[in-house]
Formats: C-alpha cells, structure tokens, sequence
C-alpha cells in the first residue's frame, strides 16, 4: 500500500516540482510589480535611487530593474532558473544587507524573505515544470545521465571565493570596470559549485564524464 503523500519522506519528485513551481511563480510575478514599478518611475528613481555599492544611482537602477524584471520573467518561465536566482540573491543580498542596513529589522525583513527563497532556487532549480527540465533533462531520461565531476572541496571553494569576490565588491573594495570583471567569474563559479558538474573539466581531459543510466 503507497503511502499518503502528505507524508512521503523524502518527498517525490512531483511533490518537489509543484512546490518549485508554486515559489517561481509566487516570487515572480510579485517581483515584477517591483520591476514595473522602477520602469514605470525611472526618471524620478534616476535622482533617488540608493547607491549602496558606490556603482552610482543609475547603474544601480539599471541592474535592479534587470534582476526584477528580466530575472523574474526568467523564474516564471523556468528558463535558466539557477543563474536567475543567483542574480536574484545578489540583488536581495544588496537590499537587505546594505541598502537598509542600518534601517530597522521591519523595514528589511521583505528582501531578506525574498533572499532566502531565491537560495532555495538556486540550489534546486526550476524542478520538472520548467523549460530547464524540458530542453536539458529530456536528454538524460532519454538514456544520458550527468555525473558530477566535481568533489565537494572544490565545490565548497568555489563558493567560498564567490563569497570573496562579493564581498570585495560590496564593501567598496573593489570599483569601476573590476566590479563588473569579477560579478562575471562569479557567475560559473557559483553555476557549477551548486551543479556539481563542471563543463571546462571535460575540455582538459578530452571528454565528458558520463556514465549511461
């Protein structure tokens, strides 16, 4: 007799997807009143908007609008979900953690919500109802499987030093065109770490590390 699914433990793998699907959707659509509302009022943000990183105002609205906006259409579709929320959890780190840093708890508790579901993301992805599954997980069903090709230390470090770099830039360590060099290296070190699976790895030994279902 199968048991209820109220109760199954760990959860199945559709019970996870509608859960994901619930928290893009969820997240998504009311970020997007936010990136709306940035779009819809960007000549007066332009002289107001926070600069917590010392980017500038506009700059920090552009990226802003693009995290709200582009990120979240992003969520919604389940289309390189990942690197959407990972995007995400930077714009929300800037807001709960520097933006209002001095501001009372109240007034940060919304983004520092936002941040951890965005984590939440980021390490599960966009789950079987998403174009993710359907353009890449098909293959792998289909008798294909990836085998991570990372060890946990190496994933551990590639975090860490994001966790660096970041730091670096948010603290104002780091400036101009290096904010920008180094947001980038980020992006496949923290990609990969949460994947397990690193594609430069296969280029160095000359091919991929697969292993048939």
């Amino acid at each position: 007799m199968k048991s209820f699914w109220l109760w199954d433990v760990p959860p199945r793998e559709e019970q996870r997807s509608l859960a994901i699907l619930f928290l893009r959707l969820f997240v998504g659509f009311i970020m997007l009143t936010h990136g709306f509302y940035k779009i819809a009022n960007y000549a007066t943000l332009t002289t107001a908007f926070p600069d917590p990183i010392g980017i500038g105002m506009v700059p920090s609205l552009w990226l802003a609008i693009f995290a709200e906006v582009v990120c979240s259409f992003l969520l919604i579709l389940g289309f390189l979900t990942r690197p959407a929320a990972a995007i995400l959890v930077i714009n929300m780190t800037v807001a709960g953690f520097f933006a209002h840093m001095g501001d009372p708890f109240a007034q940060k508790e919304l983004a520092l919500m936002y941040w951890a579901i965005y984590i939440v993301l980021t390490v599960f992805g966009g789950g079987r109802y998403s174009v993710d599954w359907a353009i890449f997980t098909s293959k792998f069903d289909a008798g294909i499987k990836h085998r991570k090709n990372m060890n946990p230390f190496d994933r551990i470090m590639r975090i860490l030093v994001s966790f660096v770099i970041w730091y670096f830039v948010l603290t104002g360590i780091v400036t101009g065109a290096w904010v920008w060099i180094l947001v980038i290296i980020t992006a496949p070190l923290m990609v990969t770490a949460f994947w397990g699976y690193c594609p430069a790895y296969c280029m160095l030994k000359g091919k991929c590390n697969r292993s048939d279902r």
